[in-house]
């Protein structure tokens, strides 16, 4: 009997503390859609680069519907961050040979 008290004791403490764990999991855009849903997806303030989010909230360029958020908003480490200011960049460079430009 002692043994269950044991492993039920190790799994809720387990259970506890990956809870902060699993909600900072950054990798699903759902996590970030919570809150940015409604975001202005305007095009980007530089004119010479192209647009990759459609007012919607999808992509132009259906390849990047695959990637996480922060694999393009490398600047965005934890689940609450601040509001940026300005315009942050996104570095195309981490995927693309050249930055990407309008055609």
């Amino acid at each position: 009997m002692t043994f269950f008290r044991i492993a039920l004791l190790i799994s809720l403490m387990t259970l506890g503390f990956g809870s902060p764990v699993i909600a900072e999991d950054l990798s699903d855009p759902a996590i970030c859609m919570d809150c940015h849903d409604d975001a202005d997806r305007a095009p980007p303030s530089d004119p010479t680069r192209p647009q990759v989010h459609n007012p919607e909230g999808g992509f132009f360029v259906e390849s990047h519907a695959d990637f996480a958020c922060t694999d393009c908003h490398t600047y965005i480490t934890n689940l609450e961050h601040d509001m940026l200011e300005g315009d942050p960049q996104v570095d195309c460079l981490e995927c693309h040979d050249e930055v990407p430009t309008k055609e």
